[in-house]
Formats: C-alpha cells, structure tokens, sequence
C-alpha cells in the first residue's frame, strides 16, 4: 500500500513539473468592440501584452492608449481632452479651416496634456474581423478609446466608447515577439518595409523612427484594396480633421494594425492575408505621403 502511494506521488510530481515547464507565457488581453462601447478587463498585468480585438461592431473600430501622467485622471481627461476634441469638430464641421482648428485644439488642451503619452493599441478593424496587437506597456493609468466617427459625425469616444485601464505592478511572463517576417519602420513622411509578406499569417514588427511636429504621432494600418478603391479618397478619410474623415462609412476593408507610440518604441501584430492588393496607410494628416501597396499573390 505504501509502494502504491509512493507511485502517486511520484506520478503528481511528475505532472506538476511538466505542467510548469510547459506554461503558456503568453498574456492575451481580450477585447470585445461594439457600437459603442468596450468589453474588457478593467486592470491587466504590465510588460508585454496581446490585445485580441474583435469587433462586434457594424462599422469600423479601433483603440488607442493614452498613458497619463500622475496629475491627471480619467474624468480629468473625459472633461478636458474629450472636451477639447469635441469643440474642435463641431468648428471644422461649422465651416472653420484646418490650420485654425488646430492652432483652436492647441488653445483648449490641458498642460498636463503634454505629458500624457500615446502607448499603442489595435489599429482599424472592419465589422466581424478579429485582430492581434502586441505592445509593451509599463505600470500606470490608461485611457483606452476609439474616436472613430458615426454617420452624423460624433466621435465613438463621445458616446461611451471610451475607458479606463490600469496596467498593474505585477509583470507578465510574456517576451518580446521575435519571429515577425516583416519589419516596417515610421518616419514622418514614409512607410517602410522590409521582409515578405506571404499568404495566410504574417508577423510584423512596426517600429517607431520619428514623430510629427504636431499630433499625436506616427502609425499603421492595413486597408485591403479592390478595382473600386479609391486610394485619393482612403488617404483624405485618414485624416480625422477632413470633414468626412474616419466617418461610417469607411472606403474601405481594413485589416488591423498599431496606434501612434514614442520614438524607439516596437509593437507587433499579426495579420491574416489572403491573395488580393492592399496597401500599409498611416491615419496621420500626412497620410497621402504616407502609403504602400503590396500585393499577395
């Protein structure tokens, strides 16, 4: 009989160390994207994270991550960015010039605006698409959001797509991706791209080189494109500032990418591409410089 316990034990152990041995390491974060809010996690756990969007949606989703600084809070920013940005489109679709728009945006935001920072997040997805953004995110306070626009020109963020996340002192086990097949690096006025994008999933490492003079910096997209694709109009509809742009309904199927991060940032994400023509295109107002075809064949 002690023999036979002896030999459990044995066995428990045994499983318990392959067990451990092989954890999964990695630290998926779902989000559930629908018109117009966020399922997810309201905390998660600092260092590398997968962000698995899947939108739910009936019109084009994304989220963005601003990092605040220690002086300001959530309500903080519904009230003063929120506040800001809202003010601003209202004048552009009353009739006001970009420039003015923007030297008005610079007059209403916060100082302690400044030092937020944009930390990434799952680029623009398409109705019933699912898609994969890795990033490296420290401890601290974050709003996660989408500003997209609706038919009749409101920011998703205005009507309730917008939360808060805390990212926790306890550090995930995940490493950094090092398998991406394509790198791209942003500039402020180019896109590009080294490596080979093939059939079925693609890894690709985006890589942070520059950041605007104004705005909030510099990111990526995939956007599929078809004999009716009109790329001038995709280009202009990046453009939030444009009266029609990244408003229902989009010119284009688009595929995910990374949001705007600081310069010597990586993020990752991963895409499933089927033969056809796409293009990668950045949402910044320099966005018709900002474009590159490819095709899978």
């Amino acid at each position: 009989m002690k023999s036979i316990k002896i030999f459990i034990s044995i066995i428990f152990f045994s499983l318990v160390v392959i067990s451990c041995g092989n954890q999964d390491n990695s630290n998926i974060v779902n989000v559930v994207a629908k018109d117009y809010y966020f399922e997810s996690p309201d905390s998660i756990a600092s260092g590398w994270t997968t962000f698995n969007l899947k939108n739910e949606g009936t019109c084009v989703h994304f989220f963005y991550l601003t990092f605040l600084p220690d002086s300001a809070t959530f309500q903080m920013y519904l009230k003063d960015i929120g506040g800001a940005f809202a003010i601003d489109l209202d004048s552009l679709q009353a009739g006001m010039d970009k420039a003015s728009a923007g030297a008005l945006l610079g007059s209403l935001l916060p100082k302690w605006y400044a030092s937020a920072k944009a930390m990434g997040g799952v680029g623009l997805i398409s109705p019933g698409k699912t898609a994969q953004t890795t990033i490296k995110l420290e401890p601290g306070n974050y709003v996660m959001e989408c500003y997209m626009k609706t038919k009749d020109g409101k920011f998703h963020s205005e009507l309730g797509m917008i939360k808060p996340l805390t990212v926790t002192d306890k550090v995930s086990k995940m490493k950094e991706p090092m398998n991406a097949n394509v790198d791209v690096s942003l500039s402020n006025y180019k896109i590009e791209s080294n490596g080979k994008l093939s059939e079925g999933k693609n890894r690709i490492a985006v890589h942070f080189k520059e950041h605007p003079k104004y705005g909030l910096g510099n990111d990526v997209h995939i956007v599929k494109l078809n004999n009716n694709t009109n790329i001038d109009r995709i280009t202009k509809w990046m453009d939030w500032m444009n009266i029609d742009g990244l408003r229902a309904p989009a010119p284009a199927e688009f595929l995910g990418g990374v949001q705007e991060m600081p310069v010597g940032f990586t993020a990752y994400f991963t895409v499933d591409l089927k033969p056809g023509n796409y293009a990668f295109i950045s949402e910044s107002p320099v966005a018709n410089k900002m474009f590159e075809r490819f095709t899978i064949n």
